[in-house]
């Protein structure tokens, strides 16, 4: 019977699990004698060194030690998987070739089947011309480093030097910051769910006037970056409506003013509320002037019941505001 193929879905999950789990590092970590575990080691610290070096080499001079580095760094990483697997084996008695060519039976063995970047990179991790490094061109130079520090990335990731103990520390620590992640999400998702909903956010709004290309609904944009978001012209009583879209049990209003300085041009104001959009009644007045660093903050006692929210200017001036936010709930049937 031909086994399943496991599907996408299945590897991420698998892939996740042994992230945080580390249980197939770690039965690979068990299988290591001490010594092997130590030879390992210093390969892979090695090869690290060396890869670290060549990623801030760049330029024509810089190339060829740079290709250098990245063969030595992938001859270190085969080495250890050598020895990862044969601890008898005299690392130091191989070839580059011979350790190549033992390289690919073991991964064969293994069941592993090396990328297509590490097959095109094969030519110069073998290539034993010693001059070849200083032939590539400009143009040949980050094709073929970017080839070798993909090869070298798949190495480094087919072994962990790390012991069991390293391995199990790595998994708390890997546990502990998850479950931190999920908790903030968690957090961050009943923080968005109980949070009050800014009634007039991107609302339809209309105004007696506008100039200066600050028209209605730059009042209820969400956005504050600017010297103000809506200005009226100048004439009797201008004055800002917003449609709440229905009829909401409205608990309060907040209303900036603009960031310029001209802070009493729309004073006295009134808030007024309506059902229709044509017979406001007066919920609250302000008298004292406000901006966007103090902005005006209306508690409505009792809560009107009302669709349209009205700003008007009580005399012949300008009307200018930074942003409304109004606030509420449904009406209780």
């Amino acid at each position: 019977m031909v086994g399943r193929i496991p599907t996408t879905i299945e590897h991420a999950r698998e892939g996740v699990r042994e992230f945080f789990l580390l249980e197939r590092a770690e039965k690979k970590s068990e299988t290591l004698t001490p010594s092997q575990r130590e030879i390992v080691r210093a390969y892979h610290v090695a090869a690290g060194r060396r890869i670290e070096v060549a990623r801030h080499l760049r330029g024509p001079i810089q190339t060829p030690p740079a290709l250098l580095l990245y063969q030595q760094g992938a001859l270190f990483h085969v080495l250890g998987y050598l020895v990862h697997k044969d601890e008898s084996l005299d690392p130091e008695s191989l070839t580059r070739e011979e350790a190549f060519r033992r390289f690919d039976d073991a991964i064969l063995g293994d069941g592993l089947a090396p990328p297509m970047e590490f097959e095109r990179a094969k030519p110069m991790l073998l290539g034993s011309d010693p001059l070849a490094l200083d032939r590539v061109t400009a143009d040949e130079a980050g094709l073929r480093i970017e080839e070798l520090a993909n090869a070298v990335r798949w190495l480094a990731h087919l072994l962990d030097p790390r012991s069991p103990r390293e391995i199990k520390n790595a998994r708390v620590v890997r546990l502990l910051v998850g479950a931190a992640v999920v908790l903030a999400f968690l957090i961050g998702v009943a923080m968005r769910m109980v949070a009050r909903k800014n009634l007039a956010l991107a609302k339809t709004a209309i105004a007696s006037s506008d100039m200066f290309s600050a028209a209605a609904p730059g009042a209820v944009d969400g956005f504050r970056g600017s010297a103000y978001g809506f200005h009226s012209q100048l004439e009797e009583s201008p004055w800002l409506s917003i449609d709440l879209g229905r009829a909401f049990s409205i608990t309060e209003a907040k209303v900036f003013g603009r960031t310029d300085g001209y802070y009493d041009q729309s004073i006295p104001l009134a808030l007024e509320v309506s059902d229709d959009g044509s017979d406001y009644r007066q919920v609250a007045s302000r008298t004292e002037v406000f901006s966007d660093y103090d902005p005006w903050v209306v508690k409505l006692e009792p809560s009107p019941v009302a669709r349209y929210v009205r700003l008007r200017t009580m005399r012949q001036s300008y009307l200018v505001l930074g942003e409304v936010e109004v606030y509420g709930h449904d009406i209780k049937r």
